[in-house]
C-alpha cells in the first residue's frame, strides 16, 4: 500500500480520535472544566512559538532537498537554540498564572506539557521536511490520539477518573511514547553531522529568517488563542467550552488537509521553485486548490448533518442553544483552508514579508472588529472578528501571490 494512503489513514484515525475525545469530554465533564482545558491548550499552543521561535521555517528549507549528512547538525543546533529559549522564557510564563489567565493549580501541568508538545511538534516538522511523512503521522498518533482514546475509556469505566488531572496525565504519557519512537527512528536514519560543533553562524542566519516569520505566526495564532480568552473575559468560562467544542470540530478540516494535502505538496513546491520547474510548481498549486475545494465541500455537508445528532447525544442545553457558533467558525476555517494554498506559494518563493504583513493585518482586524462589534452584537462579536480576519488574510495573500510570482509560475496549470 502506498505510503501516502497509510499516512492519510493514520491521520484519519487521529482525527476520529480527537472527535471522539472532544465529544466524550463534553458529555462527561462540566462546561467550566472544558473551558479550563481549552484555555490551557490555547496557552500551551501559543507559548510553543516563543520557545521554538518558529525556527522550523528555516530548517525546513535547509532539509528539504538538502544534504542528509548535515541533518544531525541541524537538529543539534536547533536543540541548542531551544534550550536557551527555555531558560529565558520559562520564568516569564509565570505571568500567565500571576495574571490569573490560568489558575495556579494548572501551572505544573502547563510547563511539563509545553515542553513535551514542543519537542513532539518539532519532530513532526523534521520528519515532514525529511520526506518521512509516515513517521510524522506515527508521532502524531502517539502524541495526540491513542492516549485520548484510552483516557476516555478509563473515564467511562470509572467515574473517579473524570478530571482534568487524569486527562493531563495520559497526555504526558502519550507524548513520552511519541518521543521514544522518534528517537529510535532518528537513530535508524543514520544522519550525519552529529559530531560537528554547533554552528552559531548557521543559527544566526536562521534566527534572522525565523523572527519575521515568528511575528507572522504569533499574529495568526494570536487570533486562535486570544479568541478563547476574549470569550472567557467578555462572556463566561462555560462559553469557552462551547467555543472549544465547535472550533475543535471545524478545525478537523485543517488537520485533515495538512495530513492529506499540504504535508505532501509544500516540500514539492519548495523543490520545484528551487529547481525552476514551473510546470511542477503549478501542478502542485492545482492539486492543493482542488483538494481544498473538494474536501471542504464534503466536510461542510457531513459536519452539518452529523453535529446536531452528536449534540443531542451530549445532552447539555448549553451546546444545543449555541449551535449557531458552529456556522461562524466553520466559515472561518474554510477561508483559512483556502488561503493556505497561497500561503505555501509565497513560502516556497521565500516571499516571507507578505506572509508576515497579512498575518499582522489579520490580527489587528480581529482585535478591532471584536471590540467594535461587542458594542452592537456582544454574543457574536468575536465570531465576526474571526471571520473578518481570515477574509483579510485570504485577500492579502492572493494579491501578493498574483503580483509577485514570476509569470511562468503563476496559475494552476489548467489545460
Amino acid at each position: 500500500m502506498p505510503v501516502r494512503f497509510i499516512n492519510v489513514g493514520i491521520r484519519g484515525v487521529v482525527l476520529l480520535s480527537r472527535f471522539f475525545f472532544l465529544f466524550a469530554l463534553a458529555k462527561m465533564l462540566d462546561p467550566a472544566e472544558i473551558g479550563q482545558y481549552g484555555l490551557l491548550v490555547a496557552a500551551v499552543g501559543y507559548s510553543i512559538y516563543f520557545v521554538g521561535l518558529d525556527f522550523y521555517t528555516y530548517t525546513t528549507r535547509q532539509i528539504s532537498g538538502g544534504d542528509r549528512g548535515e541533518w544531525g547538525l541541524y537538529i543539534k543546533s536547533q536543540a541548542t537554540l531551544s534550550g536557551g529559549l527555555y531558560l529565558f522564557f520559562y520564568p516569564l510564563f509565570i505571568f500567565i498564572f500571576s495574571a490569573q489567565l490560568l489558575p495556579w493549580k494548572l501551572a505544573g501541568w502547563f510547563f511539563v506539557i509545553l515542553f513535551l508538545e514542543h519537542v513532539c511538534l518539532e519532530l513532526i516538522r523534521f520528519f515532514i521536511a525529511a520526506a518521512e511523512q509516515l513517521s510524522a503521522s506515527i508521532v502524531l498518533l502517539f502524541s495526540q490520539a491513542l492516549w485520548a482514546v484510552v483516557v476516555v475509556v478509563v473515564m467511562v469505566v470509572d467515574e473517579r477518573f473524570r478530571s482534568l488531572e487524569c486527562i493531563f496525565s495520559f497526555w504526558i504519557s502519550g507524548s513520552l511514547v511519541a518521543l521514544s519512537y522518534s528517537f529510535f527512528k532518528i537513530k535508524r536514519m543514520r544522519l550525519g553531522g552529529w559530531a560537528s560543533k554547533v554552528d552559531m553562524r548557521w543559527l544566526w542566519s536562521g534566527v534572522k529568517i525565523a523572527v519575521p516569520m515568528l511575528l507572522a505566526t504569533l499574529a495568526l495564532r494570536g487570533i486562535f488563542t486570544f479568541d478563547r480568552y476574549l470569550v472567557s473575559e467578555l462572556l463566561s468560562l462555560e462559553s469557552v467550552a462551547v467555543y472549544v467544542l465547535f472550533i475543535g470540530v471545524a478545525g478537523a478540516l485543517l488537520a485533515f488537509l495538512d495530513a492529506a494535502v499540504f504535508s505532501f505538496a509544500y516540500p514539492s513546491l519548495i523543490e520545484a521553485f528551487r529547481k525552476q520547474q514551473a510546470v511542477s510548481f503549478k501542478q502542485n498549486m492545482r492539486v492543493m486548490l482542488v483538494s481544498v475545494v473538494i474536501f471542504s465541500t464534503i466536510f461542510i455537508f457531513i459536519s452539518l448533518w452529523m453535529l446536531p445528532y452528536l449534540l443531542m447525544w451530549i445532552g447539555k442545553e448549553v451546546y444545543l442553544e449555541t449551535y449557531y457558533v458552529f456556522y461562524w467558525v466553520l466559515g472561518a476555517v474554510v477561508v483559512n483552508a483556502l488561503w493556505m494554498v497561497f500561503h505555501y506559494a509565497l513560502y516556497s518563493q521565500k516571499l516571507d514579508r507578505y506572509i508576515v504583513l497579512s498575518h499582522l493585518a489579520g490580527f489587528v482586524i480581529f482585535l478591532l472588529s471584536s471590540c467594535v462589534f461587542y458594542l452592537i452584537y456582544p454574543q457574536r462579536s468575536i465570531l465576526i472578528g474571526l471571520c473578518l480576519s481570515q477574509a483579510v488574510i485570504l485577500v492579502w495573500k492572493l494579491l501578493a501571490y498574483a503580483r509577485n510570482t514570476p509569470k511562468a509560475f503563476l496559475g494552476f496549470g489548467w489545460k
